[in-house]
Formats: structure tokens, sequence, C-alpha cells
């Protein structure tokens, strides 16, 4: 999961356009009389109906163009219709109509963040807390820069203060979520990221992840739950292509092995180059007993890197070790074999 990195995920959070529109919302300003407007606008890109939220936005655009909210609110949009570039011109106008607005800040710091500019998130952040210390969404991106640093401690008090501060947003439960997730603290995250997923429904990855959650609790029915939740949303700009691994790899465990091999099979074609989908499918192909093919996803998974170890080498060669003992040949499994009761397990810290 923690490979997760489509641009996409800068959207979380980031139409809180209601508290952009106030600071300009004055007889006169930019925003005045817009409050009503971008708050419906904002809760159709909350739903995920871009072209609802475009219908609410567009003409905004036209009668108040130097609206902060309206600018971010077109932003969010962009990105959502996959148009990062105009997104990056929406956003830097928006801190040049309001260089003082923390929130406007911050909002472009996070997308500098899931453009893999860090060092510009931090700046803008920086900038941000300056203007205002108790802005949640800056809070947002500093807990998410420590994580990245190491600073786990340092991290969580700037999630948590955030979702004090706003309890209604997602991104902020999101993000602790993911903090208590990474330690293995799967009740505290499964919390936050239900909590994440009612106030965003259309989050797969919230989902996705509460389901992982539970599964690590032993809830199975509800982590069953969860992941059909996910399918059921899980396009556009909260798409999570790591989910029918998830739920396929659950399957597997339940052995419910044709459900688990659409869904294996749809996670191979979406990621390739990814060593856990063929090492589950091979696994699922041996208990289908269909060693042939297992061997070719075992094979390809042994030639692929595992990215934070989520399949060690240990576990590829044992899998080798078994498929080639089915197929009748000796030495590669007693070669593998070996391989598995050899080859050192990687210290996880």
């Amino acid at each position: 999961m923690s490979a997760r990195t489509a641009l996409a995920l800068l959207i979380n959070g980031v139409l809180l356009a209601h508290k952009i529109a106030s600071s300009q919302d004055r007889a006169g300003g930019p925003c005045e009389g817009v409050e009503p407007a971008l708050r419906s606008a904002a809760e159709a890109l909350d739903r995920g109906e871009w072209a609802d939220a475009e219908r609410r936005l567009q003409p905004l655009s036209a009668s108040h163009g130097d609206c902060v909210g309206v600018v971010l609110g077109l932003a969010r949009l962009r990105v959502a219709r996959g148009e990062p570039e105009e997104a990056e011109r929406l956003f830097a106008r928006a801190t040049t109509l309001a260089p003082d607005d923390a929130v406007a800040q911050a909002l472009f710091a996070q997308y500098w963040l899931s453009r893999g500019e860090p060092a510009r998130a931090e700046d803008l952040t920086a900038r941000a807390l300056s203007l205002g210390p108790d802005c949640p969404e800056a809070l947002v991106v500093k807990g998410r820069l420590l994580t990245m640093k190491g600073e786990i401690r340092g991290a969580r008090d700037a999630l948590e203060r955030a979702a004090h501060l706003d309890p209604a947003s997602a991104e902020a439960q999101y993000r602790l979520g993911i903090w208590f997730f990474g330690l293995r603290l799967h009740a505290e995250a499964a919390a936050r990221f239900e909590t994440a997923a009612t106030l965003r429904p259309v989050d797969a990855l919230a989902l996705d992840y509460l389901a992982l959650s539970r599964e690590a609790l032993g809830e199975a029915d509800e982590a069953e739950a969860a992941y059909r939740s996910a399918l059921k949303v899980n396009e556009g700009p909260f798409f999570d292509s790591f989910l029918d691994y998830n739920y396929g790899r659950f399957l597997l465990k339940q052995g419910r092995l044709e459900e688990s091999r659409s869904h294996l099979d749809r996670a191979v074609a979406l990621m390739p180059e990814h060593r856990g989908v063929h090492y589950e499918r091979a696994k699922l192909k041996m208990a289908l007993s269909d060693f042939k093919a297992a061997r070719e996803d075992a094979e390809r998974a042994l030639g692929l890197r595992s990215p934070g170890n989520l399949v060690l080498d240990v576990q590829v060669y044992y899998l080798l070790s078994n498929v080639y003992a089915r197929l009748g040949e000796r030495e590669l499994a007693q070669k593998y074999a070996e391989l598995s009761r050899t080859t050192p397990i990687p210290d996880s810290n």
C-alpha cells in the first residue's frame, strides 16, 4: 500500500471552499455572495460528481473569477479530470490572489507534495503555518512531511492536531489512519479509516485500508464488507490499483479460489511489474493444481523487486521449491528448498 503514489491523492481535502470564500466574502469583495454556491460545488466534488461540480463552478468562474474559493475549486476539478498542469496554474493564481491566506498556501503545498516536490511543499507549509498556526490543511501536510523524514512523534502530533481542529477533514483522518497503520496499530487505524470513508464515501483508498485493518484484527466479515464497498467506488481520483490484489489475496486465504482468480488476474493486468501480484497468483495456481501456470508466475515474481519487502525472497524460494517438486523437477526443488532454509530474513526495522 505504501507504493501508492497517484497524483489523484492531492485532491484529498483540497476544496474547503467556504473557508477560503469567507476571507474575501465582504461587501464589494471578490467573493461577495458566492459562499452558498461554492458550498454546493464542494459537496459535489466530495461526492465525486465531477460533471455537477463543473456545472456549478464554471458560471462562478465567469462572475467571480478573482474569488480564491472559485479558483481552488476549479483547481481541484482539474486534478480530478487529470489535468495537473492546469491545476498547478490555478493553485498558483490562488496564492497570488490571496498571498496571506494560509489555506491557499497549504493546498498548493499539498499539490507539490503529491507531485514529488517535498522541498516546495515544505516551503509553502512553513508559510501557511506562519500565517495560520492552526490551519488544519497545513498541519496535514506538515504531518506527511515529518513522516517522510522519520520524525514519527512530531508527525502524529501534527495530524492529531489537524483532526482535532477540523473533525470533518477526511484527509486528516485518512493520514492519521496511515500513521497508525504503519505502526501496526490496526484498531486505531481502522477507526480513522472508517471516519475518513464516512466523510468521503467515494474514497476507495480509505476503504481498502479499512479492510486491511479489519483483516489484521481478525474481523473477516467486516473486512470483506469494506473491500466490497471499495470495489463499488474504485474509479476516478481515488482509484486504488492495489484493491484487486488485496481482495484477491483475502479471498485466496479463505479458499474462495474462483472468486480470487478474477481479482488476481486483474491485479496482474494493473501491476504487471509488481512482485506480490505474481506471487499470490502463483499460490492460487498451486491451489488449483495448475502447476505450469504457477511456475510461470513464481519465476516472474523471482525476477521482480519487492518495494518495502512486501514479498520476501525467502517466500518466493519456498514457493518455487514446492512448484518444482510438484512438476517433478527434483534438482530445482532441492535448490530452492535449500535457499528457503538459508536465506536470512531482512530486519523489519
